[in-house]
């Protein structure tokens, strides 16, 4: 693909948390334009300085460690320790607010949701990033709307100043992109609550608009494995790729790359300029939802061959499952999950002479069902794309992938009626009975007074009792590490 060459419409800084986030940042910190320099400026954060050997791409002055030799795929346990380890704290705080310099339209948070330093630290990170970055800005805002309102007015209204402060503020704040990857089921019941627990946070995150989080992909590794088992042993080869964790940074990647290059194209009729890609990715919150379908170039001939892999490819997702975006209620009733803008790119060979028509035929074809609130950008590039053909859609949207919104619960319940099938026993060490000539064998009448027993009498002497001790306040004890 010669497109992935230009600039990017967007410059992006890449931050990996923990061993699954730094290996996606590695993979972009590979990318070089044509001088050899890095296209994405890429930094990596792990609890401890062994997670860190395996990077390749990512300058080692660009690596920190916590020193805190592993978390033990804990994120609950892991984020008591941010908060309680000083020195910890202090280098999680230091690398967001000297490390990660906001000078790219977006810095980009990558992290595993497998448990351990990324689920934890990620949260954490978008916390310090937003109190360091974007609140002073908030703030200015709201003094700036102070100094202008009546004071009685302000005080009573604050709430309607403190969103408008936040509005006022939008242009000016660094936007978060966020991507985290979800378990496969095999991790277990444990991980798949804790990540259930860690997804809902940063969802919530996600949609406070004070946060700047521009959006967020929930990628699916249990998508990555199906999908990486399904490929051809020569297809696993030609991508140099043996485990469906490679492949999974492989395809956020370069789809990533790919649209983020495709729009500072041109040359054809129907142009997908860089401002319009911005708009697509920076404005508003939700759940980016990217997709890319491909076909045999001898197989694309007309413009309804074009037209077709757009409906499919708006229908899927290529980093997670799909998302529902019309769902029909018991009474007839459609719910929608509303989509903001929506983006249609396509890349097309030359040769094929397919008349630019196709662009309004897809976008017509495209839009009649979706729940579209925003601005529909489309355009496409020709070029020899190893003979293929290709169309992408990407859209945010408030709406979240079907596994997330109910699968993992399900999972979980798989798990636990599995587990019921099963009897747990108390297994306990068999004792040796003893001999008699073991045993004691004595009757000696001691005088034991001086001790404080006297066995002729109920010895209650020595015996706690209620007024003796203190009491345990059962409602303050906390349960949640209890195994």
């Amino acid at each position: 693909m010669l497109f992935t060459n230009n600039s990017p419409a967007i410059n992006m800084t890449m931050v990996g948390f923990g061993q699954a986030g730094t290996r996606m940042a590695d993979a972009f910190a590979e990318i070089k334009d044509t001088n050899g320099s890095p296209v994405y400026n890429c930094l990596a954060l792990n609890s401890n300085d062994g997670d860190l050997k395996g990077l390749k791409y990512i300058p080692k002055s660009n690596q920190v460690s916590l020193d805190l030799g592993g978390l033990g795929k804990n994120p609950e346990k892991a984020m008591r320790i941010l908060e309680e380890n000083e020195h910890a704290k202090e280098n999680l705080k230091q690398f967001i607010t000297e490390r990660v310099r906001p000078n790219d339209d977006l810095v980009l948070f990558f992290a595993g949701l497998g448990g351990g330093t990324g689920t934890s630290t990620i949260i954490k990170a978008i916390e310090e990033f937003n109190d360091y970055h974007n609140k002073p800005i908030i703030k200015e805002e709201l003094v700036k709307l102070q100094k202008i309102t009546d004071p009685a007015v302000f005080k009573k209204d604050l709430r309607k100043f403190m969103a408008q402060a936040v509005k006022n503020a939008s242009e000016r704040t660094v936007k978060i992109g966020i991507v985290v990857t979800l378990p496969v089921r095999e991790d277990g019941p444990d991980v798949l609550r804790q990540v259930n627990d860690f997804t809902q946070k940063i969802w919530k995150l996600a949609k406070d608009k004070s946060k700047g989080i521009a959006f967020v992909i929930f990628a699916d590794n249990q998508k990555f494995s199906d999908d990486f088992e399904a490929l051809a042993d020569n297809t696993k080869q030609s991508l140099k790729v043996d485990n469906y964790r490679d492949y999974s940074n492989l395809q956020i990647r370069n789809v990533l790359h790919e649209i983020n290059t495709a729009t500072t194209g041109g040359g054809t009729s129907v142009t997908f300029d860089k401002e319009d890609f911005k708009r697509v990715i920076l404005e508003h919150q939700g759940c980016l939802v990217i997709n890319k379908v491909e076909a045999d170039i001898r197989n694309v001939n007309n413009e309804h061959d074009i037209k077709k892999m757009f409906t499919d490819s708006i229908k899927g997702s290529l980093l997670h499952e799909p998302v529902e975006l019309v769902e029909k209620q018991e009474d007839g009733q459609l719910m929608a999950s509303k989509v903001h803008h929506l983006g249609l790119l396509a890349v097309i060979a030359p040769d094929k002479k397919i008349p630019s028509s196709f662009m309004d035929q897809s976008k017509k074809a495209v839009i009649d069902d979706l729940p579209l609130s925003g601005t529909v950008f489309n355009g496409y590039l020709e070029e020899k794309n190893n003979r293929k053909a290709s169309v992408y859609t990407f859209f945010k949207t408030e709406g979240l992938p079907s596994r997330l919104v109910k699968g993992l619960v399900e999972e979980y319940k798989e798990y636990r009626e599995k587990q019921q099938k099963f009897a747990f026993k108390n297994s306990a060490i068999e004792s040796i009975a003893a001999t008699s000539e073991d045993e004691d064998d004595f009757d000696m009448d001691l005088d034991l007074s001086e001790f404080g027993i006297d066995l002729g009498e109920d010895d209650t002497k020595g015996t706690s009792t209620e007024e003796d001790v203190d009491l345990i306040d059962i409602d303050s004890l906390e349960f949640d590490d209890l195994d």
